[in-house]
């Protein structure tokens, strides 16, 4: 398989397809952007099969998205959608090859389209083979969870997505410290170069930030809070700055580990507030800059 890192996650998944002992649930979990589903897509593909960008005994679900207030929201996969897939399964698998379903951002599961995947893998089809993507296995039901086995994938080294993607670019170091270990972060810098300049401007204002009274701060608060996507932006590119504070890996937002740490959970709490209520982001902004 053609990922990037997690070397003995892809061998493990090679030497299920070599000796046929394929199970028939998996989940595939770990952190955003590390390879998860490109993995399974390709798991998947030699279960049944296939070849190209169709086939017909693989389905692909995933959570749609909305935009509102300029923010982009993932909604949750309902019911509905479960019930369709199960109709569809109750078809046989072309030629009798294994039929393979892969539900990615498994975590946005509602709580009844849970319980009704939960019936699937309670009476599993030997030939139909499940694959949840997720990130938190916390937010899926303890009852899923124990019917699948668990393929963990982690972050990818510095040194390794240096090599494989950036290498010999003069800022490959630079462009591996905002990959954060995710190889999809990787090959977007190296694809757009803007995106790297934007990060660098936010981290210069996140630095200049400190040295703000209160009136100023709440002026940016105002100005920022007018684009919201671009203040979510912003934000994600901060918690990487102050993840590298936190670890000691990188010094530019000028803290202490405890005081990134503590601004990496007010900012997170300020980003879900924003997504997932109606306050008025000014005033959220307002609030996480008091605790600056």
């Amino acid at each position: 398989m053609d990922i990037i890192g997690n070397v003995k996650t892809i061998k493990l998944l090679d030497r299920i397809i070599e000796t046929g002992k394929i199970a028939n649930a998996y989940l595939f979990l770990g952190p955003g952007r590390v390879g998860k589903f490109t993995a399974a897509a390709e798991f998947a593909k030699r279960m049944t099969g296939g070849g190209g960008n169709i086939d017909p005994d693989l389905i692909i679900i995933r959570p749609e998205t909305e935009e509102k207030k300029g923010i982009t929201k993932t909604l949750d996969i309902k019911v509905e959608v479960i019930r369709e897939l199960q109709h569809k399964l109750g078809l046989t698998a072309s030629g009798g090859k294994y039929q393979a379903v892969i539900i990615d951002g498994a975590e946005r599961l509602n709580k009844t389209a849970q319980n009704a995947l939960l019936k699937t893998l309670e009476e599993p089809n030997e030939k139909v083979v499940l694959i949840l993507v997720a990130q938190n296995e916390k937010k899926i039901l303890p009852t899923i969870v124990s019917r699948c086995q668990k393929i963990r994938f982690g972050l990818v080294s510095d040194a390794e997505i240096e090599k494989n993607i950036l290498f010999g670019r003069k800022d490959a170091r630079e462009m591996a410290f905002w990959s954060i270990g995710r190889p999809g972060i990787a090959w977007e810098l190296a694809s757009d170069p803007a995106m790297l300049v934007c990060q660098q401007e936010a981290a210069r204002e996140l630095a200049g930030i400190f040295a703000k009274n209160l009136s100023e701060r709440f002026s940016l608060a105002e100005v920022w809070s007018k684009d919201v996507a671009g203040l979510q932006k912003r934000f994600d590119t901060w918690l990487i700055i102050l993840r590298g504070s936190m670890l000691g890996t990188d010094a530019k937002a000028g803290v202490s580990p405890d005081k990134a740490l503590r601004l990496i959970e007010e900012i997170a709490e300020t980003v879900r507030i924003i997504k997932e209520t109606n306050s008025n982001p000014r005033l959220v902004v307002e609030n996480l800059f008091l605790k600056f």
